[in-house]
């Protein structure tokens, strides 16, 4: 099912790693519009269609309007480059407004050491759950990580001085290469009395190399754009932006 996505997709669209991240969350996916630069896809996510359109903008400003109208009525939501533009008939349709804007960045390259890795510790996704959710609720309560997922690879941590924990990142699996399953950084989040530390660096680094160095061809974590302390952080370990995206849902709703 996985490589019948990559066989449906343009050839130009193959060997982009957002794409093979994500080639198995969208196996079951219909590709209901493409030219040889770009495609949209839509798949069902229990309570609508999520929407996902990738490769040239100038493409896109073409595929995707009439794939919102004819496919994407109460999208939960929608995923396209920045810098394609959607009319608002289209999202209208599609019953989403602009929610957010973010960026995917990877690496393949392991980073430079840090200042505070030492204290940075391997974590039992079992064991620490209730500390690991403890934490991110105090860190990053918006985040839909948690210890437990069926693509769980690693959570990685900072301890306290009382048995908590002052910041984790969690790695999960994603699709790769030639047998080689890639990573994906998500749930990063330190506490706000142990901010300013370098925390947040210093998990990151460890995350980031420990995968690479154990066989994964890259690492990726998305960010929202405005987040200018966050993009330094992740520049400076050797991350560099793939696609500068814009993220659509239903009024109302809080940033996806």
């Amino acid at each position: 099912m996985t490589d019948g996505l990559l066989a449906r997709l343009p050839a130009a669209l193959r060997t982009r790693r957002d794409v093979l991240s994500d080639r198995e969350r969208w196996a079951a996916a219909c590709v209901v519009a493409s030219d040889d630069h770009a495609a949209v896809l839509v798949r069902d996510v229990g309570d609508g269609p999520a929407v996902w359109a990738v490769g040239d903008p100038g493409s896109l400003a073409t595929l995707l309007p009439p794939a919102l109208v004819a496919h994407a009525a109460g999208a939960r939501w929608v995923t396209a480059p920045r810098d394609v533009p959607v009319p608002p008939e289209a999202l209208a349709a599609a019953g989403v407004v602009r929610r957010t804007a973010w960026d995917r960045l990877t690496s393949a390259a392991p980073p430079r050491p840090v200042e505070g890795e030492g204290a940075v510790r391997a974590l039992d996704p079992d064991r620490d759950a209730p500390a690991i959710a403890a934490c991110l609720d105090a860190a990053n309560p918006t985040t839909q990580a948690r210890p437990g997922a069926d693509d769980d690879a690693a959570w990685w941590g900072v301890e306290g001085d009382h048995d908590d924990l002052l910041g984790v990142i969690g790695v999960a699996w994603r699709g790769g290469v030639d047998g080689a399953r890639s990573v994906h950084l998500h749930g990063l989040g330190v506490v706000p009395a142990a901010r300013g530390r370098g925390l947040g660096t210093a998990l990151t680094a460890v995350a980031t190399r420990r995968a690479l160095e154990g066989g994964a061809p890259w690492a990726s974590l998305g960010m929202y754009a405005d987040n200018a302390a966050a993009r330094h952080v992740y520049q400076s370990l050797g991350f560099a932006v793939d696609v500068e995206n814009a993220g659509y849902g239903p009024p109302g709703a809080d940033r996806p």
